[in-house]
């Protein structure tokens, strides 16, 4: 699998809205459905973490300050993250991957 992508506050926040919904809408028809009795504890806090999370997006979004804070931060993390090109590029080794 490659590393992460790029996304933003916002997709952050409606996949986590999306994944408490999802989470939530299982439980229920489980209970519904009896295969089980009551939601299940550990999947109950699951889907309270990511209602923090668009929570915690919420609170970032309405603070200036922190949002820019926060811009500048994953800025300086994304130079640090950039790795050197290689001192000698016929160096390098190619490889090919065979399914």
């Amino acid at each position: 699998m490659k590393p992460p992508g790029k996304t933003t506050l916002s997709r952050m926040q409606r996949t986590a809205m999306l994944e408490a919904e999802r989470i939530e809408i299982g439980e229920d028809g489980r209970v519904t459905l009896g295969m089980i009795k009551e939601p299940r504890e550990e999947i109950v806090e699951r889907r309270d973490d990511f209602a923090g999370i668009v929570r915690m997006i919420d609170a970032i979004n309405s603070d200036k300050s922190l949002l820019d804070r926060l811009k500048e931060r994953m800025a300086a993390m994304a130079k640090s993250l950039v790795a050197p090109a290689p001192a000698n590029a016929e160096d390098d080794l190619e490889v090919e991957v065979v399914d």
